[in-house]
């Protein structure tokens, strides 16, 4: 639709151009003298230029150089575009435009535009920078060149398809990640597992009733003659060092910083070689499982470079609907920038499932919302962070 309302606009000026070639010259006719025949003539050349340039074919080849693929949040890029012209026919103008996609702002997409005076020149150079880039993942589609004669009647355009695409991670800050203090083994978990070896017996912390498939060396004789009924040994369950973080998207002010702080945090820990998951819901549900090693820290920077606060419904409820997360032996951390009584009633819910929760609230005050000393004593921390300090936050969970 786009490309054939230009045609009907060259196309409309090609014939008011002829309408007033043919206007000028019977002027001059009609009209005689020197000053009449003076304006045809002097009026000639551009005329005849407008003509030419109809017809001439705006055919070029294009490239863009980009100083890097990846970029931190806030970092500036330097974009380089090189037009090279087929032939050396004379434009008065050229405007250079870069066809991206909506994520850049009015501000930047106008950096992306130049005025250019070709002359004679094949090729052409347009070389411009984009401050403080926004987090996400930005498409570069095409280059639009315009062009015309001088008194605008005849203008043409055309769109040189050049796709590049750069990723623009959420700002990190380094911080040294530890186990939190308090929690069994020094850790967390996604999975329980018994142990059954006759060297671990100092770890039994019970006795239950026998169940199909118990090994036989697990069985407490002594419990087994005292109540007439085989018994089976109960051991200590063992934990890793995982944690399930659960990041708020729901619209709001500190967003940017719930994700820069969700981001260090999986930077620390992946660095320390515990594994980790993600949970978002925005525009859409996106799990990632627990894992560790640097292409899990890839993945889920990745996503978070991506992610937006477009989530529907509010951070109670997905945690209400997520129903894995009560797995036993799965340490939450829950990050978000609002905290309700309804979020930390989920979170007491996991903490008696034998969880350990902690809610780590974005640019929150210590006397708004639920009391913090209430929650703790239910085994719930809460911790308050400020921009530029998330080293220190970890450092007073670790200090409890």
């Amino acid at each position: 639709m786009n490309k054939a309302f230009l045609k009907m606009k060259e196309s409309g000026g090609f014939i008011f151009l002829i309408g007033l070639t043919i206007l000028a010259f019977s002027y001059a006719m009609f009209q005689g003298g020197f000053v009449s025949w003076f304006l045809f003539y002097s009026s000639l050349p551009f005329i005849i230029y407008a003509f030419s340039l109809f017809f001439y074919p705006l055919s070029c080849t294009a490239e863009r150089m980009l100083s890097k693929q990846e970029f931190i949040f806030n970092e500036s890029v330097r974009i380089q575009l090189t037009v090279v012209r087929k032939s050396r026919f004379p434009l008065f103008y050229m405007i250079l435009e870069e066809q991206a996609e909506e994520s850049f702002t009015l501000k930047e997409k106008q950096q992306q535009k130049i005025l250019l005076l070709p002359g004679f020149k094949k090729t052409l150079q347009f070389e411009y920078e984009i401050d403080q880039l926004p987090r996400g993942e930005h498409h570069f589609t095409g280059i639009r060149m315009k062009t015309g004669d001088l008194f605008g009647f005849i203008e043409k355009e055309k769109l040189i398809p050049l796709e590049n695409k750069i990723v623009v991670y959420p700002l990190y800050e380094e911080l040294s990640y530890r186990p939190f203090a308090g929690q069994v083994d020094q850790g967390t978990a996604i999975t329980n597992r018994r142990v059954y070896r006759d060297q671990d017996m100092a770890m039994s912390v019970g006795i239950r009733n026998y169940l199909p498939g118990d090994r036989l060396s697990l069985i407490n004789w002594k419990a087994t003659a005292k109540r007439n009924d085989l018994m089976t040994k109960e051991f200590e369950q063992h934990r890793s060092h995982d944690l399930m973080i659960v990041m708020d998207c729901t619209p709001a002010p500190q967003f940017e910083t719930v994700v820069s702080f969700t981001a260090s945090a999986i930077r620390g820990m992946i660095r320390t070689g515990t594994q980790v998951g993600l949970l978002t819901v925005s525009d859409e549900r996106r799990s990632f499982t627990i894992r560790g090693g640097d292409v899990q820290g890839q993945r889920l920077f990745y996503h978070l470079a991506k992610i937006k606060d477009k989530s529907a419904v509010s951070f109670a409820r997905v945690l209400e609907k997520e129903t894995f997360l009560a797995q036993q032996g799965r340490t939450l951390m829950l990050v978000t920038s609002q905290l309700t009584e309804e979020v930390v009633e989920r979170a007491r819910y996991y903490s008696r499932r034998s969880q350990s929760v902690i809610i780590f609230l974005i640019n929150g005050k210590q006397g708004a919302g639920p009391d913090i000393r209430i929650t703790a004593a239910t085994g719930i921390q809460i911790r308050v962070v400020q921009e530029g300090q998330f080293g220190k936050t970890f450092s007073e969970v670790n200090g409890r």
